[in-house]
C-alpha cells in the first residue's frame, strides 16, 4: 500500500473513532443526572489537562508546548479555538441535560455541512460533481431531520456552528492534536480553577454531589474528552474537511444504534427518511473518489 494509501486509511480510521466515541457520551451526561452543565465543562477541561500533561512527558514535548504557548500569535488563535470548544461543550450538555437530545442530534448532523462550506470558503477546499452531489444528498436528509422536528432551534445551530467554526480554525492552525489540546486546556485552566473556588466558596460540591463513583466519573470525563479529541483532530489533519466531516455521521450512527439497541428506542418511518439520504450521500462520495495510483515498480 503506498503512503497515500495508508495516510488516507489512517485518516478514516481515525476520523470514524471518533465519531464512534463521541456517540456514547449522551449516556454518560445522561447518567450524571441533574449535574450543572458548567461543572461537566469543567471537570472536562481541568482532566482533560491533567490527561494531556502526561501524554506531553511521556512524548517528552514539554519544551515543544511551552514554545506553542508563548508563542504570541498561536496563543491568541488557541484562545479563539479554547472558546469555540468550551461554548460548544455547554450548549451540548445544556442540551442533553434540559431534554433537548433531538436538537442537539441535529446540530451535529448540521455540522458536517457547516464545516465543508467553510472549508470551502477558508480553507479554499474544491469540490467535484459526485462530492456535490453527496453533500446535496446529505442536505436534502439533514433538511429532512429538521422538518421533522418543526423547524431548527437555536440549540441545533449552535452546536453546529461552534463546533465547526472550532474544526476548521483547529485545521488552520496544523498544530499536533495533543499539544494543541494541551495549549487549550492550559489557556482554560483559570477560569476552571476560578469555577470550582467559587463553588467550594458557595458551600457546593466538587464532584458532581460528592462520592467515590462521581469523583470517579468527574476524573473519567478527562479521557472520554481526549481520546475522541485526538482522534478527530488527526483524522482532520490527515484527510480533507469534506471527508472528514462526512465520516462525522458516524456520531448520530452510534446515537440512533444506542437508542434502538440499548434504550430500545423504535426505528420509525421518518429516521429512514433522515438517515437515508445521508447514508446514500456519504456512500456516492466514498465509492467515486479517485483510487491512488500504484507505484510503478522498476523493471528487472
Amino acid at each position: 500500500m503506498s503512503t497515500t494509501a495508508q495516510t488516507r486509511v489512517s485518516g478514516v480510521l481515525f476520523a470514524l473513532s471518533a465519531g464512534i466515541l463521541w456517540g456514547f457520551v449522551p449516556v454518560y451526561i445522561h447518567f450524571l443526572g441533574d449535574v450543572d452543565p458548567l461543572e461537566i465543562v469543567a471537570h472536562r477541561s481541568l482532566w482533560s489537562l491533567v490527561l494531556l500533561f502526561g501524554l506531553i512527558i511521556w512524548r517528552r514535548q514539554i519544551s515543544m508546548a511551552l514554545q506553542v504557548f508563548f508563542n504570541k500569535k498561536l496563543r491568541a488563535s488557541f484562545i479563539i479555538t479554547a472558546c469555540f470548544l468550551s461554548a460548544n461543550w455547554t450548549i451540548y450538555v445544556y442540551a442533553v441535560q434540559s431534554g433537548h437530545v433531538v436538537s442537539a442530534a441535529l446540530g451535529y448532523f448540521i455540522y458536517p455541512i457547516c464545516t465543508v462550506l467553510l472549508s470551502i470558503t477558508i480553507l479554499g477546499e474544491r469540490l467535484d460533481r459526485w462530492a456535490w452531489l453527496a453533500i446535496l444528498c446529505v442536505t436534502v436528509g439533514v433538511l429532512i431531520k429538521a422538518f421533522l422536528i418543526s423547524g431548527v432551534p437555536w440549540v441545533a445551530l449552535s452546536v453546529a456552528v461552534t463546533f465547526s467554526l472550532y474544526a476548521v480554525a483547529r485545521k488552520r492552525l496544523k498544530i499536533d492534536p495533543i499539544l494543541g489540546l494541551f495549549v487549550e486546556t492550559l489557556i482554560l485552566l483559570p477560569v476552571t480553577l476560578g469555577f470550582f473556588g467559587w463553588l467550594a466558596w458557595s458551600g457546593q460540591s466538587i464532584f458532581f454531589g460528592g462520592g467515590t463513583m462521581f469523583v470517579l466519573l468527574a476524573m473519567f470525563v478527562g479521557v472520554l474528552t481526549v481520546v475522541p479529541l485526538i482522534l478527530f483532530h488527526a483524522g482532520n489533519q490527515l484527510l480533507s474537511m469534506t471527508t472528514a466531516s462526512l465520516l462525522f455521521y458516524s456520531n448520530p450512527t452510534t446515537q440512533l444504534l444506542i437508542a434502538t439497541l440499548l434504550i430500545g428506542e423504535a426505528f420509525e418511518i421518518r429516521d429512514l427518511l433522515a438517515f437515508g439520504p445521508i447514508w446514500l450521500g456519504i456512500a456516492v462520495y466514498f465509492t467515486t473518489r479517485p483510487k491512488p495510483a500504484r507505484p510503478i515498480l522498476p523493471a528487472g
